[in-house]
């Protein structure tokens, strides 16, 4: 097999008691040129000569860790103990995937992120910001782990799914458990009935949605659209969307709406979709 790298022996970085060796490319691959510096690993077991894995600027591969096919380590990620990234996986800003966890597919784990003990974090998954994935937790498919989340224990996370607050331990099922909303919208129903907002076109004292100008929302009157995409598995599409205040970019008010349980279709990518709610009230205009 010829060697793709060499460990430059007068460059290293110590930790842990461990000497690790800056990498310096060999040959042309991928987005590396032959005597590009990369970033330091312990010894030629932490990085694949094959395929076109890489450790860039300062990250750290060192342990039984190891780099393989098309993954990418850079920014100041750390990856150790006997952690696996492969495939078209990348690690970077200053996140740690340690211990047995596995990153792999097109999966991101960055910002400062921790992923370890047995967990996996694969398909097109994001994990960042302060999120840290752990134990026999899961991340999969479309998913984000973000700001200061935790997922833990045996804990299933995928689809379009978003889990940005508390902590959440067990597998989301149907995508409106009360658990899983409160982690991914930092709320629990009062009396099986949610309190959420969205944005509407406020015109001439009236309240439209700004998808259907046509489709109004009047003040203490239930809102019902009668045809909607019950597949629970669509994170957008036909039916009523709310969120937090923060979500809606688009429309010059925000209305404050009522949610039974019981109505509610799905949650995914920060927003709930349901069959009707109750316009509250109108809580500020542009």
């Amino acid at each position: 097999m010829e060697k793709k790298y060499e460990l430059l022996k007068n460059d290293f970085v110590e930790v842990d008691n461990k000497k690790l060796y800056r990498i310096k490319a060999l040959k042309d691959f991928s987005n590396v040129k032959k005597g590009d510096l990369g970033g330091y690993i312990q010894s030629e077991a932490n990085l694949s000569h094959e395929g076109d894995c890489w450790v860039f600027e300062n990250a750290w591969v060192f342990g039984n860790a190891h780099v393989s096919e098309n993954a990418y380590v850079f920014g100041n990620a750390h990856v150790s103990e006997n952690a696996r990234v492969f495939g078209d996986a990348r690690v970077f800003g200053k996140a740690h995937v340690s211990e047995n966890a596995h990153v792999s597919e097109n999966a991101h784990v960055s910002e400062n992120a921790w992923v370890s003990e047995n967990a996996r974090v694969f398909g097109n998954a994001h994990v960042s910001g302060n999120a840290w994935v752990f134990e026999n937790a899961r991340v999969f498919e479309n998913a984000r782990v973000f700001e200061n989340a935790r997922v833990s224990g045996n804990a299933r996370v995928s689809g379009n799914a978003w889990i940005k607050y508390g902590s959440l331990k067990i597998p989301i099922k149907t995508f409106k458990e009360k658990e899983y909303i409160a982690a991914s919208l930092n709320i629990y129903p009062n009396k099986k009935k949610y309190i959420l907002y969205k944005k509407v076109e406020k015109v001439d004292g009236k309240y439209f949605s700004i998808h259907d100008k046509g489709f109004e929302y009047k003040k203490e009157v239930i809102t019902e659209i009668e045809n909607f995409d019950t597949n629970i598995l669509t994170a957008c599409s036909s039916g009523l969307h709310f969120s937090t205040p923060d979500y809606w970019k688009k429309g010059n008010c925000l209305l404050s709406c009522e949610i039974n349980v019981d109505d509610i279709i799905t949650c995914q990518e920060g927003k709930i979709r349901a069959s009707k709610c109750k316009f509250i009230e109108e809580i500020y205009c542009e």
